[in-house]
């Protein structure tokens, strides 16, 4: 009987959650997309969580939160419990971009998560509206140059990445052109669509049914090739601007201190979901990437060095 019992406890030491705790996930899991409905995290976030749903057994809930650039959903998640129900969807802007731009930095980008997986990796787009007279990246330049202070270029909010790569574009092409910031993505490309503005430097999947439909123009992307969905349309290289490379990512983190099994199992769940979302992404402009945890961490380390120094060198600030 003593041996039975002695068998019993080493089952049941084996089988249930360390510490009394549930099994993950043991309730619906949240990822907080830290900019508005509609802008290009919160496509991929709807995917991606769609996706997860059927392999995590559990609700996967969008929910945006977003302001400041995306620093005020990103603050919310790294003070969350760090359980692996509250996850963040996170950008370039949130993890490079913004501990330049913010003296007061609500989180730290690198200690605050747990990098998960790096979900996509794309360039942005050098887009035109149809109603300015500019057919390729060199008329707009002369365009501008013809015209200081008349031509404005609108970006999805202050300091997020498509803000940061607008001046970039700006000081590399020695224009002179006036920001305007949106609410995010949506209303960016509204006000492009119908020439409110005259250009952005945009997400390609926010902009891609209306370059299609005639509505915008793509003049050049801002990576080092040509994106699958974008054959011809140039890199800012082969358009003339061989100082301007920008590559937009996304990635899942959860809270710091988020138990290693809990991270690993997001990972597993996410990277197969990228799988079958592949061929949907590349078709909008995004390449999947699906890293190890170890591998978005040293990635997210390297583009914080890099963009903190970009950001600085241009002078911009928020605060």
């Amino acid at each position: 009987m003593k041996r039975f019992f002695g068998w019993l406890c080493l089952l049941l030491a084996i089988t249930l959650p360390a510490h009394g705790q549930a099994a993950f996930p043991s309730r619906p899991v949240t990822i907080v997309v830290p900019f508005p409905a509609g802008g290009a995290l919160d496509i991929v976030a709807r995917a991606v969580a769609e996706e997860m749903r059927k392999s995590l057994g559990q609700a996967v809930i969008v929910e945006n939160r977003p302001g400041a650039g995306g620093t005020l959903g990103s603050a919310a998640v790294a003070r969350a419990a760090p359980d692996g129900h509250t996850l963040l969807l996170g950008s370039i802007a949130t993890h490079a971009i913004a501990a330049g731009l913010y003296r007061n930095l609500p989180y730290d980008p690198v200690r605050d998560f747990a990098p998960i997986t790096q979900l996509t990796s794309a360039p942005l787009m050098v887009a035109s509206s149809a109603k300015v007279p500019a057919t390729n990246l060199g008329e707009l330049v002369a365009l501008a140059k013809a015209q200081p202070g008349k031509l404005n270029f609108a970006s999805t909010g202050n300091g997020t990445a498509v803000h940061l790569a607008g001046e970039l574009f700006k000081a590399a092409a020695g224009i002179d052109v006036v920001h305007v910031p949106y609410r995010g993505g949506s209303e960016a490309t509204t006000a492009l669509m119908t020439g409110e503005v005259s250009f952005m430097v945009v997400n390609i999947q926010l902009v891609l049914p209306q370059v299609r439909a005639g509505a915008v123009r793509a003049l050049a992307v801002t990576g080092a090739s040509r994106p699958q969905a974008l054959p011809a349309v140039p890199t800012l290289r082969e358009a003339g601007l061989p100082n301007v490379e920008i590559t937009t990512w996304f990635g899942l983190f959860a809270p710091a201190a988020t138990p290693a099994e809990v991270v690993s199992r997001l990972q597993r769940d996410a990277t197969a979901a990228l799988k079958t979302l592949s061929d949907r992404f590349a078709a909008q402009g995004d390449d999947v990437v699906g890293s190890t945890p170890e591998q978005f961490a040293a990635f997210v380390r390297s583009e914080h060095t890099k963009w903190v120094k970009v950001v600085r060198d241009t002078g911009i600030r928020l605060d």
